[in-house]
């Protein structure tokens, strides 16, 4: 692994934020005065705004809506004040500082559940376009306020490069440590990539889509590993160089583009787990600032000082509980991002760690305030984030694929009747397509509450075998309590 380069709202609701030049209600400083990231204010250009707000909205018309109550805490604090000056989604700046003050806070303070120890580690998935979905800016933004707060732990503990488990071990390796072989034989000893003793390690993957490759070769342990380095805890590899890791704290953050996510990720991959430890973020540009310069340094130095503060208060804590009125509210929220079955399509199976993930951002809203008790404000603004992932999810999944809308309006036509599979094969796909792929796309627009599947029994007779049946959503919730719907 090595160390990363550093990177150099809805537009009905933050009209403000789209804009060229600066609004009477953003900060704003003179031409000569510099440092407020808006750059000179400059005169209105009518034609420009209005190309501006076009491509604004065309990116962010595939984003799902998102509900503010994520930004109710301190690190939703933090985004509100940086975001003016940057042109990244909001969404993916907080993500960044989930990811990033979720390791920094190390393997302390934790959560239990059931018999589970549940470390405070979120790993955010970026998902957005090249170019429009200014991935790297909300990093770049989240960055520079760990930079102010700690840059040791930034030029130390952040690094990319993952390639295998045995290299993600081998991360751990302190500088008294040798590699197995006898000295002056063999490979020479690594250096050490993180300071000796510190376990903490903020994997920042920029193409992911490269690692996916990686993680598909045959004898890859990666992905093995990282399920694994989700839980926390002990690592280990049992290669010709085998290593044990003790008390890692692992946390990634990656970027990758819609397509290249879907065209990449293969069944196998849910299947086995992996990708159900990520939370899906996807983003769009929020705004265009061509003469930006990023937020006032004085505001990030002084945002960067309660930052740390609260990081290296948190960081003593040990286990998590809730309040009393926490505790009644996530039991509702257990049950809500409980029912993602890894039985019930890609996105479910995508999704099936919802609760545990939405238990982990509220425990970093809760260490971060210096309490070890959950308030209802910390699940809050964890639940709204969650939901933003779920339906991240849905909308990468349901636009990557042009056949589900295809198959969804065939079946529509049909009307209350719907389509049987025999149908959907032969009528629909020509019998040109194999059954496990017509089997995810109806799975998928069944997850979705597209269409509905029933079943119908031969007409004018007893008995007899009943017909499996496909029927859009809006068409069963209208028949689905006459005589011969539902019955065997």
């Amino acid at each position: 692994m090595s160390k990363p380069d550093t990177p150099a709202a809805t537009p009905a609701d933050q009209p403000r934020r789209l804009r060229l030049v600066s609004d009477s209600d953003q900060p704003t400083a003179s031409p000569e005065t510099p440092g407020t990231g808006t750059g000179p204010v400059l005169p209105p250009d009518p034609e420009t705004e209005r190309q501006a707000l076009a491509q604004i909205a065309n990116a962010r018309a595939e984003l799902p809506a998102r509900d503010e109550a994520m930004f109710e805490t301190f690190l939703g604090d933090l985004v509100r004040q940086v975001q003016p000056t940057s042109e990244a989604d909001p969404t993916n700046i907080l993500a960044s500082l989930l990811a990033g003050t979720g390791v920094y806070l190390g393997a302390r303070p934790h959560l239990r559940v059931g018999d589970d120890r549940h470390p405070l580690l979120v790993w955010p998935m970026v998902i957005g376009r090249t170019g429009i979905g200014r991935k790297g800016a909300g990093w770049s933004a989240a960055k520079r306020l760990l930079l102010a707060a700690d840059a040791g732990f930034v030029a130390s503990n952040i690094h990319s490069g993952l390639t295998s488990g045995e290299g993600l071990t081998q991360a751990f390796a302190d500088e008294d440590e040798g590699d197995g072989t006898e000295p002056g034989k063999g490979k020479p000893r690594p250096r050490a990539l993180l300071p000796t003793g510190d376990r903490r390690l903020l994997a920042f993957e920029p193409e992911w889509a490269s690692v996916m490759a990686r993680m598909r070769r045959e004898g890859n342990t990666l992905s093995a590993t990282l399920r694994a380095a989700w839980e926390g805890g002990n690592l280990s590899t049992l290669g010709v160089n085998a290593r044990i890791v003790r008390d890692a704290h692992v946390g990634i953050l990656t970027h990758i583009t819609p397509g290249e996510f879907t065209a990449k990720l293969s069944s196998s991959d849910m299947a086995g787990g992996t990708y159900n430890r990520f939370l899906p973020v996807f983003v769009a540009q929020t705004q265009f600032l061509p003469a930006g310069t990023g937020a006032d340094p004085a505001l990030i130095e002084r945002l960067a000082v309660d930052l740390r503060a609260r990081l290296d208060q948190g960081a003593t804590l040990g286990q998590l509980g809730f309040s009393d009125e926490a505790a009644y509210l996530w039991r509702r929220l257990y049950v809500e991002f409980g029912g993602f079955s890894t039985e019930d399509g890609p996105i479910e199976q995508f999704l099936s760690r919802a609760a545990p993930n939405c238990l982990r951002v509220a425990g970093i809203h809760a260490a971060l305030d210096g309490t070890p008790t959950i308030q209802p404000a910390h699940l809050v603004a964890a639940a709204a984030f969650i939901r933003y992932a779920v339906d991240s999810a849905r909308a990468v999944f349901r636009q990557a694929d042009p056949a589900l809308a295809q198959l969804a309006a065939y079946i529509r036509e049909a009307g209350p009747q719907g389509r049987t599979r025999t149908e959907i094969t032969a009528g629909f796909f020509q019998g040109n397509a194999r059954k496990t792929r017509i089997e995810a796309l109806l799975d998928q627009l069944i997850a979705d509450h597209t269409i509905a599947k029933t079943q119908r029994r031969p007409e004018g007779r007893k008995g007899g075998r009943a017909t499996e049946i496909f029927i859009a959503y809006e068409h069963h919730e209208l028949t689905n309590n006459a005589p011969d719907q539902g019955k065997p």
